[in-house]
């Protein structure tokens, strides 16, 4: 592969990663809103069939963030054999502690519906 090929395959990368930072992100702030504004008045039912698609959803989001970070890694590394004069963040480090971070984020926000239907008062759905 020639250098171009593989910088072009890097920044491809790279935004793939953008994107499904957002849309990771997308989907948990959409389930907060959802918990704070309606999470009270919600049934057993609504709730875990919303909560497993969160679950679901934002467990195969991160998986492939994952995924891509991991390719985005070894293009890095072969831009690094032809330039080793340059600085690259992309890491395992990084991409470690985005995804522990991101999964992190699935309980928390299981947490914080399960408050709101403790306490319908927490929730703006009074």
């Amino acid at each position: 592969m020639s250098e171009s090929e593989v910088l072009e395959l890097a920044l491809m990368s790279f935004d793939s990663i953008a994107t499904q930072f957002g849309l990771i992100l997308t989907l948990v702030f959409a389930y907060l809103a959802m918990a704070y504004l309606v999470g009270g008045r919600l049934t057993w039912f609504q709730t875990a069939v919303v909560s497993f698609l969160f679950v679901f959803g934002a467990t195969i989001l991160t998986m492939g963030l994952y995924g891509t970070m991991q390719r985005s890694i070894s293009l890095v590394e072969l831009l690094r054999e032809l330039h080793p004069d340059q600085t690259f963040i992309m890491s395992r480090v990084f991409a470690y502690c985005l995804t522990t971070l991101l999964s992190l984020s699935i309980p928390v926000c299981l947490f914080f519906m399960h408050q709101i239907r403790g306490d319908p008062r927490l929730g703006a759905g009074r």
